[in-house]
């Protein structure tokens, strides 16, 4: 019999991927986002094959193609906002003229999807809300992406990570108790996993689509789809009592914290059941404790959970991480090693999972990415090119997808219905990449 771990490892094996179909092949969504919350929900539906088709003011971009770390860009262009967008169509279309919108509105009658982050109200304002274009297609599925959702009193505000994550109760939990000191998750956490949460509903409503035939409007407010990863009012409901800040422990198991051994590595050990409590204890040479503690909920009173998390700290303090990891490994306890930046982007093992890719770009050449976070066997998602310039696709859009001639998309252009990029960093292509010679940019149908 086939062993189990070689198994798992030909299914999901990520070099087949190209040779396996795409869940939502044939899926259309039109994305009018725009820096990282609902350009990540248009973005995971494309990753599974939809064809997500950006929408940008022309000579404008997006805000975030200029979201650069301290200022710098990388071959002209945003790291950030190819982390981002990668895998989508950009169109350059100025929604204030009304060309632009009988362009959407011809859209709109042969997709499938709708997504939008400006603030409530505004799409409705400018012709593209849910009351408009769900007449045109009864069948759209139209995702609504503010911080603090359609209606309210704070409706009206814009949002970002921080502010929604200030909003929804997570920055109250970050710290350690007895300070006055609180934290914000780092690195756009409020954005992307609400954006996780949009493709996750655009999801239900397609299977509810599949079983009626219609469309439906979601409304997802940042602020919310955050607090619904948090038990904290929950708790207070019932006790009356603030959760509070607890640092780097788990309060619901003891021993747990995240210790520094003798070599300046840091670990995260928790001990979940009775028999992983025990193999701490034997692994820190304390068996004594075993029998005092052997109640789980005598460990987690707060005096003894701090007891325990003193003597963990002093163990590991006492020794590396490698023997750590090897004790753990004896004895049958729960231990990770916190791993940094560098650790991540060259471990070996992310890199053939496909968790981490080195991705070879037409355009931009090597980037390293995350690949799609869910594995699935037979409908992998994939990664095809990286974000592109400023209305790359825009010839691609009106000629292969609505049927525009020459003269017309000329026409387009010299309106300024359409458009491209000027000569800044963030929206043009790199210099040394040859335009002429793009079949895509240069789209003849």
């Amino acid at each position: 019999m086939e062993d189990y771990f070689d198994y798992t490892k030909k299914l999901f094996d990520p070099s087949k991927t190209r040779e396996k179909p795409e869940v939502f092949k044939g899926l259309r969504v039109l994305d009018f986002t725009h820096v990282i919350y609902g350009p990540t929900a248009a973005k995971i539906l494309g990753q599974y094959g939809a064809e997500v088709i950006k929408f940008e003011l022309p000579w404008v971009g997006d805000l975030w193609r200029f979201g650069v770390y301290w200022g710098s860009f990388w071959r002209h262009s945003s790291v950030c906002f190819h982390f981002v967008q990668y895998g989508k169509y950009f169109f350059a279309l100025n929604l204030k003229l009304p060309k632009a919108k009988e362009i959407i509105y011809k859209l709109v009658e042969q997709s499938d999807v709708v997504v939008e982050n400006f603030a409530a109200g505004t799409a409705e304002t400018w012709g593209v809300g849910y009351s408009q274009l769900g007449k045109i297609n009864p069948g759209l599925i139209y995702l609504s992406c503010a911080t603090y959702g359609q209606y309210g009193p704070m409706r009206f505000f814009p949002g970002w990570d921080l502010l929604a994550q200030a909003a929804s109760g997570v920055i109250s939990l970050t710290g350690y108790p007895d300070t006055d000191k609180y934290y914000k998750l780092p690195d756009y956490v409020g954005d992307f996993l609400p954006g996780n949460v949009g493709a996750l509903a655009v999801i239900m409503a397609l299977n509810y689509r599949k079983k009626t035939g219609k469309g439906q409007y979601i409304d997802l407010a940042q602020a919310e789809a955050l607090m619904r990863i948090m038990p904290n009012f929950t708790y207070e409901s019932i006790t009356g009592e603030d959760l509070g800040r607890v640092g780097n422990t788990d309060p619901a198991m003891a021993p747990s914290g995240i210790f520094k051994s003798s070599d300046g590595k840091f670990v995260a050990i928790a001990a979940v059941t009775d028999e992983q409590y025990k193999a701490i204890c034997q692994a820190m040479g304390r068996p004594e404790l075993i029998t005092k503690y052997a109640n789980a909920f005598d460990r987690l009173k707060a005096e003894n959970a701090r007891e325990l998390h003193d003597a963990t700290e002093a163990w590991v303090k006492s020794s590396n991480a490698e023997n750590l990891v090897a004790s753990a490994k004896k004895y049958g306890f729960s231990i990770g090693l916190v791993e940094d930046d560098y650790e991540i982007t060259y471990d070996q093992w992310r890199q053939d999972r496909g968790s981490v890719i080195v991705f070879q770009d037409d355009m931009y050449g090597k980037l390293m990415i995350p690949g799609p976070s869910a594995m699935l066997s037979k409908t992998p998602g994939r990664i095809k090119w990286l974000a592109r310039p400023l209305g790359y696709h825009n010839r691609y859009v009106l000629k292969q997808l609505l049927g525009y001639s020459e003269e017309e998309i000329k026409q387009l252009e010299k309106e300024r219905v359409v458009g491209y990029w000027d000569d800044r960093p963030g929206i043009k292509p790199p210099v040394y990449y040859d335009l002429s010679h793009d079949d895509v940019f240069n789209f003849k149908g």
